[in-house]
Order: C-alpha cells, then sequence, then structure tokens
C-alpha cells in the first residue's frame, strides 16, 4: 500500500514525508491500515463520478483521534471510514450520530461539516444484504452465532435481529467485552433474545439445525476450535467479515457455505458513499476495483 498518511508532530506525513493538503480529502483510519481496499474502491468510485477528490488510508491510534479532530491538520479532512478497533473511539468522539450509529455505539463513517464530526454506521445494513443473499433458502437460518463483541460483533447481531433469525448467540474471548455486549444487548432491549457466551476451547458439533456463523474476530486470529468439523445435512453458511492478508490461512468446515468480507466492504462502501455524496452509487466501478 502506497500513499500512507500519518498525523506527525507538524503535520501530515504522506509515505514519511511532510504533505499539505489542497484541497478536500477522504479517507479511511485505521492500525493497521495497509491491507484495506477500501481506497482502491472509493478512488474508483470518486473517478466514475468525476469528483475531484483523494481518498488516501490514514495510520492512527486511538489515542491520537482526539489530536485530529482538534488540530488544524484536518482542516481538509472532508469524511472517512473507520476499520477496527477503533470505531467505538470515534463515535465518542462525533459531535451528531445518526440513529443507527447511536445504537450501535459504533461509527464506520465520518462526513465532517465546519469542523463537526457526524458519525454514520453502514455495517449493518452491507452485513444483512449480503447474509440474506448468501443464505440458499428462501427463510432464514434457525440460529446464528456472531464470533467477536466489538463494534462489528454489535453491527452482526443488529443485521442478525433486522433478518429475524429466531436464536442468536455472540461467543467472545473476554469477559470485559462479552459484560461490554451484555451492556448494549440490555440498553437496546435485546438481552432476551441473545445470548453471550465465552468462546468454545473446542470445536462444537456438527449443526442439528440450519445455522450461520458470523466472524468478527481480528484479523490473523484463526478459527479453529470455533467452528464444527462439518454442515452435517442442513444448510450452513460462514461469513467472515475479514479478506486478504487479515485472513489466515486455513480450511473452512466441510459443506459449509462461504464468503469472506470483500462482498460487505463493497456494501457498506457504497452505502458511506453514497451518505456523502448522494445518489448514484457507482456500484459497478467499485466492484470492478475490488475484482
Amino acid at each position: 500500500m502506497t500513499d500512507v498518511l500519518e498525523l506527525g508532530a507538524d503535520g501530515w506525513l504522506r509515505d514519511g514525508l511532510s504533505w499539505q493538503p489542497d484541497e478536500p480529502f477522504y479517507a479511511v483510519l485505521g492500525d493497521p491500515i495497509a491491507h484495506s481496499l477500501s481506497p482502491s474502491m472509493q478512488n474508483a468510485g470518486l473517478k466514475e463520478r468525476e469528483l475531484d477528490h483523494l481518498y488516501l488510508p490514514v495510520r492512527i491510534t486511538a489515542g491520537q483521534l482526539r489530536q485530529l479532530k482538534n488540530s488544524p491538520h484536518g482542516e481538509f479532512l472532508a469524511g472517512f471510514n473507520v476499520t477496527a478497533p477503533l470505531k467505538e473511539a470515534v463515535s465518542a468522539l462525533c459531535d451528531g450520530r445518526t440513529d443507527q450509529a447511536r445504537d450501535l455505539g459504533a461509527v464506520n463513517t465520518v462526513r465532517v461539516e465546519n469542523g463537526k464530526w457526524l458519525g454514520h454506521n453502514t455495517d449493518s445494513g452491507g452485513c444483512l444484504t449480503v447474509l440474506s443473499q448468501a443464505w440458499p433458502e428462501d427463510g432464514v437460518p434457525d440460529e446464528a452465532v456472531v464470533l467477536g463483541a466489538g463494534g462489528s460483533g454489535r453491527a452482526a447481531v443488529d443485521a442478525l435481529v433486522r433478518w429475524e433469525v429466531p436464536r442468536i448467540v455472540v461467543q467472545n474471548r473476554s469477559a470485559a467485552g462479552r459484560q461490554r455486549m451484555k451492556q448494549w444487548l440490555n440498553a437496546r432491549g435485546l438481552a432476551g433474545k441473545v445470548l453471550v457466551q465465552e468462546l468454545p476451547t473446542s470445536a462444537p458439533g456438527i449443526p442439528t439445525c440450519k445455522k450461520v456463523w458470523v466472524c468478527c474476530l481480528s484479523g490473523g486470529v484463526p478459527l479453529g476450535s470455533f467452528l464444527p468439523e462439518s454442515a452435517g445435512n442442513e444448510p450452513a453458511l460462514l461469513l467472515d467479515l475479514r479478506y486478504g492478508s487479515q485472513r489466515p490461512q486455513e480450511d473452512g468446515p466441510k459443506d459449509f457455505l462461504f464468503s469472506d468480507g470483500l462482498p460487505v466492504l463493497m456494501m457498506q462502501g457504497g452505502l458511506s458513499f453514497a451518505w456523502w455524496f448522494g445518489p448514484p452509487v457507482p456500484w459497478q466501478a467499485m466492484r470492478t476495483a475490488l475484482d
């Protein structure tokens, strides 16, 4: 990945060299950020719509976000996407949030207006679209398991609730993460509909019902013991929100349907594009850039 921005003590650094933007630009914020395909996708959309903006990757830590917001060097930053694990931290710094972002307590898209950060979340909508398209039957699964309890995990739960999956289980390694998920579920009135558990230490049994898994774990974490060895006699789908180098090289369960995170990236990226620039969304150009 080239053209990576960082916020130094005296301003922007672009590939390590001092850089001063002369027009509004857009970005994706994260750490790490080199794996992100958002710049390729969004720049293709900007070109198709003949919008004269750059979209650049920005490597930034949670501790630098307030500096970015308050610094005069952020003056030309007109909007940005946010990757894990910064979505909750950005949400806390927003001056305003859409209902979707407020409900999820996480922001993946920001529009900057007069120095104010206006937060939105397109993760749930993108996840729901991909799940419903990838599922092989007209109905919904009997059960869904969400691996991970961060901002992406909340978006996955929200998508599954909207899809009307009757039984939803969230599994997370840390007790603190499970407690935060429970608090969010209580606030949303979902505590009775969603079960929160510790991640399994050995592979679960072959499913006996129609089931979907959504992986919201950090990049590089193998799924290993978190999934059964095979699908059994009923449809089973794994949606891994990671893609590229973030996904470990491992074989998935036998007879599982599978999707990585690229279709979700395209859907949430297109929804972000629409929130910044309005319709039409250049879907074909963005899809071609990812392909």
